[in-house]
């Protein structure tokens, strides 16, 4: 496995309109970031366990790398430099999810940038004192991953252990942090029956406090527990 720490990502093959991107009702000049490489969660929809499977069995080390924050830095100077961005689109699997200690670091070094940008992440992952932290260096929106209304099938499923009541107290967290988010959500998973996609819907309306919403239809991607299912 490549240390991402020697890399320096190049767009100069690209053309410039492939960096417009709508967030926000708006059109943003944005450029993609990496934080970290891969994600510590289990997920049975998601391609990112596969891969850490992968790299075990091939005797490669672990797939989930993270970047330095004096990588980071020296990476988001020379994408300015070179790009003139607008907007940072932190692509990483789940952004927040790192020692709290690392959140403050990212903080502290965005602190001289303060260009508006996006992550995803889950919900297990925040507290207000970091939500704190980014929404005073220029944190845009972020999206969570919701996937699935019912508790039950959720847990046993699609491996995600967050109760409903949980979700609703820690999505008031971030009502409260003034950042505007999203919730994505996944229709037509396995045994997924109408009433379960109804729990989707209701959970959806309890919490209320997102300004978009994002459904997008399962796809069985290799290597994952609900392709074999």
């Amino acid at each position: 496995l490549v240390d991402i720490n020697r890399i320096m990502p190049d767009f100069s093959l690209f053309d410039e309109r492939r960096f417009l991107r709508p967030l926000g009702a708006r059109i943003w000049k944005a450029i993609p970031i990496e934080t970290y490489r891969g994600c510590p969660y289990t997920c049975t929809f998601c391609n990112s366990p596969a891969q850490v499977t992968l790299a075990k069995e091939r005797q490669q080390g672990l797939f989930l790398r993270r970047k330095t924050m004096a990588t980071l830095r020296r990476e988001i100077e020379t994408m300015i430099t070179r790009y003139s961005p607008e907007f940072f689109y932190i692509n990483d699997d789940a952004f927040m999810a790192r020692p709290k200690q690392e959140m403050a670091e990212f903080a502290r070094m965005y602190q001289d940038f303060k260009l508006p940008f996006w992550f995803q992440t889950r919900f297990e992952d925040i507290d207000a004192e970091k939500l704190d932290w980014l929404a005073g260096v220029g944190c845009h929106r972020i999206s969570f991953g919701l996937e699935h209304g019912n508790e039950e099938y959720r847990k046993e499923t699609l491996r995600r252990k967050m109760t409903n009541e949980f979700i609703l107290k820690q999505s008031k967290i971030v009502a409260a942090s003034g950042i505007p988010y999203t919730l994505n959500n996944i229709v037509g998973m396995p045994y997924e029956t109408r009433a379960l996609l109804f729990d989707s819907i209701r959970l959806n309306r309890q919490i209320g406090t997102f300004d978009s919403l994002s459904v997008n239809v399962f796809v069985p991607y290799h290597g994952t527990p609900l392709r074999e299912m």
